[in-house]
């Protein structure tokens, strides 16, 4: 039986999404990688978005996921709060990107055009995975679009998301439609 990740999915970057894997359903937090069917489910949601050589990630192996995890968080939500990025987190996040040493090479595409490719130097699928979200997540904190990055400003919404529209403030459509109803109902409550 296969399984679809319950959680928010919303082609964020990659960080962004493991962030969100701890979310809130009706006010209350969720962990979506909470048991190895979850952290299976997740990673079948991003698989496209893997490196191929990662996307036979090992589920089990779910405690470097969550320790991973806690890194992200604790790095996007000090830069996100305009804060220093914690001396452990960015080890964590180093140690992780650095198990998975690759390089680039040119490989010939069925044309015989040539392509860039990573090969990944004896790392297992769980290495690579683990490596292409602390890379994403260290691109994301030390690049431009760390300027991007935002906070849900939806009532009870606990998600992240990159600012891609000057004027948008919530993760989703549904956030926006919740804090919209809740201003509107705040606002007829006062108007009593």
């Amino acid at each position: 039986m296969k399984t679809s990740y319950p959680g928010p999915l919303r082609h964020e970057p990659l960080a962004v999404e493991l962030h969100n894997t701890l979310y809130a359903v009706v006010r209350e937090p969720f962990d979506g990688l909470a048991t190895v069917d979850g952290m299976k489910a997740w990673l079948a949601g991003i698989r496209n978005r893997l490196p191929a050589a990662a996307r036979d990630a090992d589920p089990s192996r779910r405690a470097a996921f969550l320790d991973l995890r806690a890194a992200v968080r604790d790095a996007l939500h000090a830069v996100v709060d305009g804060a220093p990025v914690p001396g452990d987190a960015l080890e964590v996040l180093n140690a992780a990107a650095a198990a998975a040493p690759a390089s680039v090479r040119a490989v010939g595409d069925k044309r015989g055009r040539p392509r860039a490719e990573r090969d990944y130097h004896g790392a297992g699928t769980t290495e690579i995975a683990l490596a292409a979200l602390a890379a994403d997540a260290i691109e994301l904190i030390t690049g431009p679009a760390a300027e991007q990055l935002r906070a849900c400003e939806a009532p009870g919404c606990v998600l992240m998301f990159a600012k891609d529209h000057p004027r948008r403030t919530w993760c989703s459509a549904a956030c926006g439609n919740r804090a919209r109803q809740a201003r509107h109902y705040e606002q007829s409550r006062q108007a009593r």
